[in-house]
C-alpha cells in the first residue's frame, strides 16, 4: 500500500519545485543535494511513482509531484498561520516569506513594497525572482508575480493594475551627434529572441525602426545604452523620465499589467499584507504615468 508523505518529505519536494535543482533546494535547506535526492527517491519507491524528471538543466516535477506540493503548499500556511499565533490565540506580528516574480522592469516596484512591507513587519521577508517565466506560479515557485500578459489560467487570480505606454526613446547628446536622425538611420538598441516579439518591438520594426547594431536579452542593458548616448529604443514611457521621445508619430501598442496570485497564497496574511502594499505601489506608480499623458 502506498505510503502518505509527512511534512518533512513535503519541504524537500516543495524546495526543489522552487528552486528547480537538488542543488538549489539543498542550499534552500541547509542540506547536501545528495540527500535531498536521496530522500526523494526513497519517497518515489515509498509511492510507487516517480515524482521528479531529472534532466541536465535541472529538474521538474510530475503531475503526482506537482499534486503533492499543493498538499506542502496548504501544510506550509498551515504551519505559517500556527507560528503567526501566540499560546493565548492572541495573532501576533505578521511572520513569513514572500516569493515575488517578476521581469527586471517591474523591480523597482516589487523592491519598494518590499521596503515598506518589511518596515511595517521586521519578522517578514521578500524575495524577488527576477524572470520573464510565465509558469512559475501555477508551478507553485512564487506566491505573487506581475505579468503584461492574461493566459487565463481558471486556477489563478488576475488583478489589473493598468497599462503602460511605450515611445522610442533617445538621450539628448545622442541627437545633437544626429539631429537629422530618422527611423531608416537610427541606432536601435534592439532586443534578441524572444524578447524582440512583443507587441511594442513588432511594431517598432513594421514602421522602419530595424537597423539594430547592438542587441541586448535585458531590459535594465537596452536602457542604460540609450542613457549612455549609444542609440534609440523602444522602452515604457514610465521608464524614460530622463529621455527624449523620438517619432513621436509612431504608434505603439500599450501593454496591459496584471497583479497575479493565487487563492491559496492570500488566505495567507503575510502573502495578503505584501500583495495589498504591492498593488498600491504599482497602482500609483501607473497613475503617474497617466497624469502625465
Amino acid at each position: 500500500m502506498a505510503l502518505q508523505a509527512n511534512w518533512d518529505d513535503l519541504r524537500l519536494l516543495l524546495a526543489v519545485s522552487r528552486r528547480g535543482s537538488f542543488l538549489q533546494a539543498g542550499q534552500l535547506l541547509g542540506i547536501a543535494a545528495s540527500t535531498v535526492s536521496r530522500r526523494l527517491t526513497q519517497l518515489e519507491v515509498a509511492l510507487g511513482e516517480p515524482l521528479v524528471e531529472r534532466g541536465v538543466e535541472g529538474c521538474w516535477l510530475t503531475a503526482r509531484g506537482q499534486s503533492l506540493v499543493e498538499v506542502a503548499l496548504a501544510a506550509e500556511a498551515g504551519l505559517r498561520r500556527q507560528a503567526a499565533t501566540d499560546l493565548s490565540g492572541v495573532q501576533t506580528e505578521l511572520c513569513g516569506s514572500v516569493l515575488v516574480s517578476a521581469g527586471e522592469g517591474f523591480s523597482p516596484c516589487v523592491l519598494e513594497a518590499a521596503s515598506r512591507f518589511t518596515a511595517l513587519h521586521p519578522r517578514c521577508s521578500v524575495e524577488l525572482l527576477v524572470t520573464a517565466d510565465f509558469h512559475k506560479i501555477v508551478r507553485g515557485v512564487a506566491d505573487i508575480a506581475v505579468r503584461t500578459a492574461h493566459l487565463g489560467e481558471p486556477s489563478l487570480i488576475y488583478r489589473p493594475l493598468g497599462k503602460l505606454a511605450y515611445g522610442v526613446f533617445a538621450q539628448a547628446g545622442y541627437l545633437q551627434r544626429f539631429p537629422e536622425v530618422t527611423l531608416a538611420t537610427a541606432a536601435n538598441i534592439a532586443l534578441l529572441p524572444p524578447l524582440d516579439m512583443l507587441p511594442q518591438m513588432r511594431a517598432a520594426k513594421a514602421a522602419g525602426l530595424d537597423r539594430g547594431q547592438i542587441s541586448v536579452d535585458s531590459f535594465a542593458v537596452q536602457l542604460e545604452s540609450v542613457r549612455r548616448g549609444l542609440g534609440v529604443a523602444v522602452l515604457p514611457r514610465i521608464l524614460a523620465k530622463d529621455l527624449t521621445e523620438v517619432f513621436p508619430e509612431l504608434e505603439l501598442p500599450d501593454m496591459e499589467v496584471y497583479l497575479v496570485t493565487r487563492p491559496q497564497a492570500l488566505k495567507q496574511a503575510h502573502i495578503r499584507g505584501f500583495f495589498e502594499i504591492l498593488e498600491q505601489v504599482m497602482l500609483d506608480v501607473l497613475e503617474v504615468e497617466r497624469g502625465d499623458d
